[in-house]
């Protein structure tokens, strides 16, 4: 089986912070956040094609604004009260994904806005899981040298086995995206972060057929995964 690669590789306007999808519309739409100048924008990309529809996209609020759901071809915000301590979510605004514009109305706030519709994500297992040695041996198998005291994530889809592990890089702990056929073989193996203190929660998801993952906490990337047999 031929091997896999990027097709989408996307350069973000900072720490990309959140990433939400939309089925209907079948774009994915990020939060991307400035610690340094204290300010947040949004990007919205078409997965099948990986053509950028918007991006940079800013509101009134600079930096107390984060994506809250989508529904209905729209793009909902939280905005916070400036407060360190506890913030409070003070009002709720919409944009209209496809127009880019945020739209004004009289109607109520939904109530359920769709956050994870759809997603696949790996199962984190411990370092202490009875799974965790099997999924150590194989990656040692691969020529791999997942670290022992660390989770590992794993997804298996109908068409392939995908790791998210750490591992040591000199003197450096780094984290590693791998994906790999039914049988086994290497169809994609690159650093996802070069320098990590420990495992992160979050590491990469699953929609429509297309793995996605940060790269060093800045670039969106983008697997096709091989395609099903029906």
């Amino acid at each position: 089986m031929a091997s896999l690669s990027k097709t989408l590789n996307y350069l973000a306007y900072g720490q990309v912070w959140r990433i939400l999808y939309d089925h209907q519309l079948k774009v994915l739409l990020v939060e991307m956040r400035s610690s340094e100048e204290k300010e947040v924008c949004f990007s919205c990309i078409r997965l099948e094609n990986q053509e950028v529809v918007w991006e940079g996209l800013q509101l009134k609020e600079k930096w107390w604004v984060t994506m809250a759901g989508v529904k209905d071809g729209f793009l909902y915000f939280n905005e916070f009260a400036h407060d360190q301590r506890m913030p409070k979510v003070k009002k709720m605004e919409k944009l209209d994904i496809l127009e880019a514009i945020i739209v004004q109305d009289n109607e109520k706030d939904p109530e359920l806005v769709d956050t994870a519709l759809g997603i696949q994500n790996p199962v984190i297992y411990p370092s202490d899981s009875e799974h965790t040695s099997s999924l150590v041996e194989f990656l040692e198998g691969q020529g791999f040298h997942p670290e022992r005291d660390s989770s590992i994530h794993y997804l298996e889809t109908a068409s392939s086995i995908n790791f998210c592990f750490m591992e040591k890089q000199g003197d450096q702990l780094s984290r590693r995206m791998l994906i790999c056929s039914m049988e086994g073989d290497i169809l994609y193996n690159q650093l996802m972060d070069k320098e990590v203190k420990e495992q992160i929660m979050d590491s990469f998801f699953v929609i429509d057929q297309m793995l996605v993952y940060i790269e060093d906490k800045i670039t969106l990337c983008g697997i096709p995964l091989p395609p099903t047999d029906n």
